[in-house]
């Protein structure tokens, strides 16, 4: 009667470690930082085999949902990528961004890799710009 739960839980651990496995993205790779006038994210690929673009998304805040920013056409396995987003700033002197990248596969399905955070502040002459753009949208 022992012989059930246990195989189940072996079996769902394999299971496990088999999704992992086909992840497309290097554990631990996505990372983004602010550079005061931008925010440059990184992130590196194991098997792109069945991948047919990232997409990268982004967040303002903790509350706010995510949102498509941009997609990337696979490399190859093992490549290194970064995006620059010249898009994040806000009125306020600093901002959160969250980010995470979306992994579309040829059949349709994708994945998710973790979320990173980054605060970003913003210079000054870059938060005006912003301000006086934001009057004729």
């Amino acid at each position: 009667m022992l012989r059930k739960p246990v195989f189940l839980i072996i079996a769902l651990m394999a299971l496990s470690s088999l999704s992992f496995a086909l992840e497309p993205l290097k554990e631990g790779s996505l990372s983004a930082e602010s550079n005061g006038n931008s925010i440059v994210i990184r992130w590196m690929s194991e098997d792109e085999s069945r991948v047919t673009s990232f997409e990268i998304e982004r967040k303002a805040g903790l509350t706010s949902q995510f949102f498509l920013l941009a997609a990337v056409a696979p490399l190859g396995n093992n490549s290194s990528y970064e995006y620059v987003d010249d898009t994040a700033f806000r009125v306020g002197a600093e901002s959160i961004y969250a980010y995470r990248i979306r992994a579309v596969f040829e059949d349709g399905s994708s994945a998710y890799s973790g979320e990173v955070t980054v605060i970003h502040a913003v210079s000054s002459v870059r938060r005006t710009w912003g301000s006086i753009k934001a009057m004729f949208r």
